[in-house]
């Protein structure tokens, strides 16, 4: 997804007053992989004007209401016209995967590393949205252009993943075909931001390695890109290559991911082992992560300290592995 000039389906000439319409927002629930149905209110500012898109999504400027009207900036991602029999089930499996991805973040983000930074990886909390067509204002209810055109085949009722706004330097670190991208050329980027670039780059990579491991080589997260270390818009590849996004190209995703895959300090760091043959294999006979990987041991624990070794407990307590 980037912040390019708006694709001309999602850009009438004219622009329009702000419509605001009831709503159903769905809170995908980790523990019970199951969606929490809420009711709020949608503002949408600009409905014939998008801010962006990608190959797959537009993108819309909208505001989530709270009960006294003010509104949080965030962003609605609609499925492009092109991509075709787009089913309000797409819009749950993409929200889905996307805070799927949260979950992996937060055992990458628990390891510690004494020998070089890590930068911590977060993805936006995403929601899925609908808007039933009957509470679409009735001037827009036949609308072929714009925010109310954008319609799923089976229910006719307007649909987005919706995300909080990112501030900043939108940027790509890898594809969902292993692309990599070290360099922003067209950026302006003084040397501290370049170099800050280039570590978050690397944790990226690191982190879709780290992904396919834990996952014993059945699932890979990829196509990451965001601002700073802020993600959005991943992508899951399965083995089976079901649900989880339209992007999920299965086996074949994660076998050019690996090819072209080549291990950083981050990943070196980290222990994870080269990746080559049979990827799956290859992991499952591995031996499983010990603790004092992840969290290294500063000192032999008999020369430790009660106190220091309370705290290791601690941090080796605090592992979901």
């Amino acid at each position: 997804m980037t912040n390019a000039a708006p694709p001309r389906d999602a850009v009438p000439p004219e622009d329009e007053s702000p419509v605001v319409c009831p709503a159903k927002k769905y809170i995908f629930d980790l523990r019970s992989y199951v969606w929490k149905e809420i009711d709020t209110l949608i503002r949408i500012p600009h409905p014939a004007k998008g801010i962006g898109h990608g190959g797959m999504r537009v993108c819309y400027e909208v505001d989530d209401l709270d009960e006294e009207g003010a509104g949080m900036p965030m962003v609605a991602k609609m499925f492009r016209r092109n991509i075709s029999d787009v089913v309000e089930k797409d819009y749950f499996n993409e929200g889905e995967a996307q805070c799927m991805c949260e979950e992996f973040a937060t055992n990458f983000n628990r390891i510690h590393l004494d020998s070089m930074h890590k930068p911590n990886i977060s993805f936006l909390q995403c929601y899925v949205v609908r808007i039933p067509r009957k509470n679409i204002p009735e001037e827009y209810q036949n609308k072929r252009t714009g925010f109310f055109s954008y319609k799923t085949q089976d229910t006719r009722e307007v649909m987005f993943v919706m995300e909080p706004m990112l501030r900043g330097t939108f940027t790509k670190y890898n594809s969902n075909y292993g692309e990599t991208y070290r360099e922003d050329k067209k950026a302006a980027l003084t040397s501290t931001q370049a170099k800050r670039r280039t570590e978050i780059f690397e944790t990226a990579e690191a982190f879709s390695h780290f992904s396919l491991v834990e996952s014993g080589g059945s699932m890979l997260l990829c196509d990451l890109q965001g601002v700073n270390d802020f993600l959005t818009d991943p992508q899951i590849h399965t083995e089976d290559g079901k649900g989880l996004g339209m992007g999920n190209m299965g086996q074949e995703g994660i076998d050019k991911w690996v090819e072209k895959h080549v291990c950083n300090d981050m990943c070196r760091a980290l222990g994870l082992q080269p990746l080559q043959g049979d990827v799956r294999a290859q992991l499952q006979s591995q031996k499983p992560v010990t603790p004092s990987q992840l969290v290294p041991l500063t000192k032999p624990l008999a020369e430790m300290s009660e106190a220091e070794r309370v705290e290791y407990a601690m941090k080796v307590s605090q592992l979901n592995y």
